[in-house]
């Protein structure tokens, strides 16, 4: 796995979900953050810019590391997709940035909400602090695959099953590679992986669980939303702890959006969401 992806914040760092109207509603309603297929997102290059990188990285280490070993990781990667899903949700260090109002909160006319980090982080999710930089992320997997290379020389079964679990992390982290005209992003993303189980002649998806609020946590029911004609799958995790605590820490409304901050703070108190600070965009859009 690529370590220094993973997310660590700092005390009381907020990070911010960006979302329209009906987003927002359904969040604060329902008291809950959705995880959708990786792979159904907006961006047309999040299904392939990590193995872009990866490939660039197989080149570079071709010689050092030989074709067998490049090929058995390629191989793994490439087959991944057929062990699990990747769901994931997508946060901001940044909760006020006119490109994510544009492409996020309908145009300026939705939410930015900040919650605290560190609660977030107490839910079943692996959290992914997104690297922009192409130059860096090369040497990032240069050197865990270097890792990997010299581990795997020192055991006695050749493409064991720690390779196969080494090599099927490597791939669910490269998530955490993006196009550098990304950068303003500053994108922390939620993830976690549903699994696949055979069913009938075909598959289905499970939710395994995992640890939440330091404990032992049920798999979520695995849900579907249309997109245009495809069904996209998801769960939704309680960021509550069921009502135990308020991880929404401010919301901002966007350039756009004309409701009043005092509106929005009746709505969120009638719903157990408290103490909640209410800011407008400083963005100039019009």
């Amino acid at each position: 796995m690529l370590l220094s992806r993973t997310y660590e914040p700092v005390e009381d760092e907020i990070i911010y979900h960006y979302c329209d109207a009906n987003a927002f509603l359904a969040i604060c309603t329902n008291k809950k953050i959705r995880l959708s297929d990786l792979f159904s997102m907006n961006d047309f290059m999040e299904i392939h810019w990590g193995y872009y990188i990866w490939e660039k990285v197989a080149n570079e280490l071709f010689d050092e590391l030989g074709k067998d070993f490049l090929d058995k990781i390629d191989e793994l990667i490439s087959s991944s997709s057929l062990l699990g899903l990747l769901v994931a949700t997508c946060f901001s260090r940044d909760g006020d940035v006119l490109s994510q109002w544009r492409a996020y909160a309908d145009d300026g006319n939705g939410y930015a909400i900040g919650f605290k980090a560190k609660d977030v982080l107490q839910l079943p999710i692996r959290p992914l602090k997104v690297l922009y930089d192409e130059k860096e992320q090369i040497n990032e997997l240069k050197a865990i695959i270097k890792v990997v290379h010299k581990i795997e020389q020192s055991e006695t079964e050749k493409f064991g099953s720690d390779f196969n679990q080494a090599c099927y992390g490597i791939a669910c982290d490269l998530a955490a590679f993006k196009n550098p005209a990304f950068r303003e992003e500053q994108e922390i993303r939620i993830t976690h992986i549903l699994n696949f189980e055979k069913s009938n002649e075909f598959l289905k998806l499970l939710d395994g669980g995992g640890t939440a609020f330091g404990a032992d946590a049920q798999g979520q029911p695995i849900l579907f939303r249309m997109r245009q004609n495809i069904p996209v799958a998801f769960i939704e995790q309680d960021f509550t702890n069921q009502g135990k605590i308020n991880p929404i820490a401010e919301v901002i409304i966007g350039p756009k959006n004309d409701v009043l901050p005092t509106a929005i703070s009746v709505f969120l108190e009638t719903n157990n969401l408290g103490a909640v600070k209410i800011k407008k965009s400083k963005a100039s859009y019009r």
